[in-house]
């Protein structure tokens, strides 16, 4: 998994977690994915919890044989539902 040093930065100040704890989403037995494509590039979504029991939404997209973090932040309640009605 990888993200620009700009993205994590920007993602860190501005969402307060870091691409690491992000990563952690996709370990969730539980989590969901879903599409989250946007002006032609297809991108995805996981919604998972992490180690520290924050339950998170992360965009990203696959690039040959990495999977590129775009954006992390906690879970709206729309997207927890979601996540807990499966």
């Amino acid at each position: 998994m990888s993200g620009t040093r700009k993205n994590y930065a920007v993602n860190l100040r501005k969402h307060n977690v870091k691409f690491e704890e992000a990563a952690e989403a996709f370990f969730d037995p539980e989590n969901r994915f879903g599409d989250a494509s946007v002006e032609g590039e297809f991108r995805e979504y996981v919604i998972g919890y992490s180690m520290l029991n924050r339950i998170l939404l992360v965009v990203f997209v696959e690039r040959e044989v990495r999977t590129r973090i775009i954006s992390a932040r906690r879970a709206n309640s729309q997207e927890k539902k979601e996540y807990e009605e499966r």
